[in-house]
């Protein structure tokens, strides 16, 4: 008699076995486990808040056991740390995908709009990252986020300023101030305010960073070599 087919996929682990049968082991896939542990994580912190939110519900709500949440994330902390380095790649990567073609000059309008498209959508979690109950853990999570948004900036303005599209520079300064102000601006227009001024935060943020980084007729400040 034929065995019965299986479909791709359903056992993939080795055999084993068991009171005299053998028996697939089923196994799953690590990444899709911890993709799934921060969704539930990244939906219960902005609906419930870090401090309501357990590690049990969020094995819960992503469908794998408590202590496979602690497997991946070591801690509740260690798990909000990673939602909130998530959440900075994500921002960054809405913020480069509307930047320029190689060899033409960035957007300034363009990169900002991205940012504050992607904070007004994903406001609850801002407002998480930006407020947790936790100052030690916040400041964790904070950390991890600006890590993120920080780096892809300094890449990409040090890129830009090489190739003459942006003055000369020190990337990774002028890459942490800007992130303080378009951070503070994102702020004070989604967490503290209602986001009913976004288009006036989102012009004067703009006419900030391009006073900043555009080429200047004279610099008054040249940037020397680094001795």
């Amino acid at each position: 008699m034929s065995r019965p087919h299986r479909s791709a996929g359903t056992r993939t682990g080795p055999t084993k076995t068991l009171a005299g049968r053998r028996v697939g082991v089923r196994t799953r896939d690590p990444a899709q486990k911890r993709a799934r542990i921060m969704g539930a994580a990244r939906r219960l912190f902005a609906e419930r808040g870090f401090g309501a939110t357990s590690t049990a519900a969020v094995a819960s709500h992503a469908g794998v056991s408590e202590g496979i949440v602690f497997h991946h994330f070591g801690s509740k902390a260690g798990l909000l740390e990673a939602v909130a380095a998530d959440y900075g790649r994500g921002l960054a990567q809405a913020m480069f995908e509307a930047a320029p073609l190689p060899g033409t000059a960035p957007s300034a309008t363009a990169m900002l709009q991205s940012a504050f498209t992607y904070v007004r959508k994903h406001g609850a979690l801002a407002r998480l990252l930006g407020l947790s109950a936790e100052p030690s853990e916040s400041s964790a999570a904070r950390r991890a986020s600006r890590a993120e948004i920080v780096g892809a900036l300094a890449r990409g303005f040090e890129a830009w300023a090489q190739s003459g599209l942006l003055r000369p520079m020190d990337a990774q300064i002028v890459a942490e101030l800007l992130f303080a102000l378009v951070e503070a601006a994102l702020m004070e227009c989604f967490v503290r305010g209602d986001g009913s001024r976004e288009a006036i935060y989102l012009r004067e943020a703009v006419r900030c960073v391009e006073g900043a980084v555009l080429p200047l007729p004279t610099d008054p400040y040249p940037t020397r070599s680094p001795s």
